[in-house]
């Protein structure tokens, strides 16, 4: 049987769909099928069964993020303006495919033997990335303030928080995170994290549009 890649993007988003409103655990195999109006025996031609598709999920979205922070760390050799790219370049990642980026965050709070290759494949890739621009800017004098094991647990929280915490957001403070303006907001205030903590000066002065 040959792939039909539209029908397996369909499947894919019905499992997306039902993942993130009943989670991984009460949603079946015949639910995904009925959501995607196909026939049962496809999911497990085209992924293996529901743990193939989770798998698949995961490794997409993982590579695609991974793929574009270390696209913007190639985009500078300056230290603090590469951090700064790889923090917005994850945050515009994880806006954009936003539905995604809370289904894995949720899903990486727990444990399983799927979680832990993902925490020691990518995940790991990730921090790498970071020391090395984080060693990178101690050597030139540009970062002189906590250690990088701190810094990069600082930096991943907040990156993380906007996306795993979505709903949070929407109905405590009425701030809506797929929002552009929500992101340079926020980017703002990261800014003001790495300058004060990782670089220990003075923060710059925030956009003439967040003084009013």
């Amino acid at each position: 049987m040959a792939v039909n890649q539209g029908t397996k993007d369909k499947v894919a988003e019905a499992a997306i769909d039902l993942f993130m409103t009943k989670g991984y655990n009460g949603t079946s195999v015949r639910a995904i099928a009925d959501r995607a109006g196909v026939n049962v025996a496809l999911i497990s031609y085209y992924f293996g069964g529901k743990k193939g598709m989770l798998e698949h999920l995961l490794n997409d979205y993982l590579e695609g993020y991974l793929k574009e922070l270390e696209k913007a760390s190639e985009s500078t050799t300056d230290s603090y303006q590469r951090l700064l790219a790889i923090i917005e370049s994850a945050l515009e990642f994880q806006q954009e495919h936003h539905r995604m980026a809370r289904l894995v965050l949720r899903e990486l709070t727990l444990d399983s033997i799927l979680v832990r290759e993902v925490m020691a494949s990518y995940y790991m890739k990730e921090k790498h990335l970071l020391t090395q621009v984080l060693e990178q800017g101690k050597k030139e004098g540009v970062f002189k303030g906590m250690r990088k094991e701190w810094a990069i647990l600082h930096l991943r929280g907040m990156v993380t928080m906007p996306f795993l915490h979505a709903q949070h957001i929407r109905e405590v403070f009425h701030l809506e995170p797929r929002n552009r303006t929500f992101l340079n907001h926020y980017m703002y205030h990261v800014r003001h994290f790495v300058e004060i903590q990782i670089c220990e000066k003075q923060p710059s002065p925030p956009p003439m549009m967040m003084l009013s």
